[in-house]
């Protein structure tokens, strides 16, 4: 079973740990607005969805993150800029997959 909980860290605006049954992984907003997991996450896509919601939640202005979700981030609303992707409070989404009913 999965589950997410929110965890106080040094550090961190915000930190998440992810069950996944066996083993923990952590992951959140550092302090200088980055989006961060764990490298071995088993579930990254649910941290990263888990982390935008929390980003909408609290208002944050803009939010950065590395390739290392194993999705792709422009879903999420983030655009490359330089080495590492940005997204502001406006373009920052949810992506819900789901294709329109013919």
């Amino acid at each position: 079973m999965l589950s997410v909980l929110s965890k106080q860290r040094a550090g961190y605006a915000f930190y998440y740990e992810l069950f996944d049954g066996e083993r923990t992984f952590g992951g959140g907003m550092t302090e200088a607005g980055e989006l961060v997991c764990d490298a071995a996450c088993t579930q990254k896509e649910l941290m990263l969805r888990t982390l935008v919601f929390r980003c909408y939640n609290e208002g944050v202005a803009s939010v950065c993150t590395q390739d290392v979700w194993g999705t792709a981030l422009a879903r999420f609303g983030f655009v490359r800029e330089g080495g590492r992707f940005v997204a502001t409070a406006a373009s920052l989404r949810l992506p819900h997959d789901c294709e329109e009913a013919e």
